[in-house]
């Protein structure tokens, strides 16, 4: 019988990698191996952190079914709309501007999308207490919201479709440089 050295968990003789946590096995030894209790540690082990993520995840699916639903209340049209619109543009064969109700539907969609990852930013946080999640729900909500700006813009005909690309382009571009950033300044916290 072998003990891990991480968890704890015994595993068989002849197993490499401990089936609970990944860790490498190693000899059995006549003393208990201690517990490590940090929080980081049950984030790695496949034991309570796959619990709460599991848990997190399901919020996040709730919110995103949420979302769905909004978005065919406030146009109930929408796949007729989307359908009309494939057809145009395969009969056509050119790219053609979406109806408006499109437009205003991505607007909405992203919108909403890059409001919730504001709202699982705290749900993380309240659950795992771990900084760097947050900071990425945070900054991908950023992205999101701005995304969703882009498309109204376009939809008031104040931006061209490559211009919403170009835009986004350049915004998650710096969100990522400003991640990296965090991540090299504080290492320890992020």
């Amino acid at each position: 019988m072998f003990t891990c050295p991480k968890c704890g968990a015994g595993t068989e003789k002849g197993e490499e990698f401990c089936r609970f946590c990944g860790t490498r096995s190693v000899a059995e030894t006549s003393e208990p191996i201690e517990k490590e209790s940090s929080a980081q540690e049950r984030e790695v082990c496949f034991g309570e952190g796959e619990r709460r993520r599991g848990y997190s995840g399901l919020v996040s699916f709730g919110v995103f079914l949420l979302i769905v639903g909004v978005i065919f209340l406030a146009n109930p049209t929408l796949v007729s709309d989307f359908r009309s619109w494939i057809e145009k543009l395969t009969t056509e064969k050119t790219l053609s501007r979406p109806t408006q109700g499109l437009i205003n539907s991505a607007a909405l969609f992203f919108g909403l999308i890059g409001l919730s990852d504001f709202f699982l930013a705290g749900v993380q946080f309240m659950a795992h207490q771990r900084l760097r999640r947050v900071l990425v729900e945070i900054l991908s909500g950023v992205a999101l919201v701005l995304f969703s700006y882009f498309i109204y813009l376009y939809g008031s005909h104040a931006f061209t479709w490559q211009m919403v690309l170009a835009a986004e382009a350049v915004t998650v571009g710096l969100l990522v440089i400003l991640y990296s950033v965090l991540r090299y300044l504080f290492p320890k916290k992020l």
